[in-house]
């Protein structure tokens, strides 16, 4: 896709739950705001983390329901998909984003399964070129988080050199409807530095 066809389009999406997918697509999404205007699809419709957060909050980033029009000059548009899609619809997904990051938590058992997911996602067609797996949830203190980034780089995988780690300021964000840099919290600085980091590395 060129620029002129559109805004970048940075889609986020799992077969597992509870990797921070949601929290990282608000963020991710306000930190593109800083860049230009900025849309966060939420095409979860069961759940609606994240559409149910923008819309609480005061965040500057227009909240679109699935299937309506892009706002013209919206120069990026952040797609947080439903939990657990079909394979069919993840390739489908990465044939029409910019970019497709796949959050795994830091353990072995969800890198070994991220790793089989980007097999299969191969195998049925999808554009692999747009997919990169993000390490996220890791602990602050340690090197656990980039331990499981270099285990997934020795697979051959496409991984983000950013790792997410886990801080408390995450989960206060979500609850006061903010982005993790507003919120009252000692390490929203170090969680924010995350988020920017991995905003430079993928667009």
């Amino acid at each position: 896709m060129s620029e002129t066809s559109g805004p970048m389009i940075v889609s986020l999406t799992s077969m597992k739950g509870g990797v921070g997918k949601s929290t990282l697509a608000v963020n991710l999404a306000g930190a593109l705001a800083l860049r230009g205007p900025t849309a966060l699809m939420d095409a979860d419709a069961a759940i609606q983390t994240s559409g149910g957060w923008i819309a609480r909050g005061a965040i500057p980033v227009t909240l679109l329901e699935e299937g309506t029009a892009i706002p013209a000059g919206t120069r990026y548009l952040v797609v947080d998909t439903e939990g657990r899609p079909a394979i069919d619809d993840m390739v489908e997904l990465t044939r029409q984003s910019h970019v497709v990051l796949i959050p795994t938590a830091p353990n072995s058992v969800e890198v070994e399964a991220t790793a089989k997911l980007l097999r299969r996602l191969e195998e049925a067609g999808a554009t692999m070129k747009t997919i990169r797996i993000v390490v996220t949830k890791a602990p602050p203190v340690g090197s656990v988080g980039q331990a499981a980034r270099d285990e997934l780089r020795a697979m051959g995988m496409p991984v983000c050199e950013t790792v997410i780690r886990r801080y408390t300021a995450h989960e206060r964000a979500h609850e006061q409807a903010v982005l993790v840099r507003n919120t009252q919290d000692s390490r929203a600085e170090n969680a924010w530095g995350d988020i920017l980091s991995l905003t430079v590395e993928v667009c």
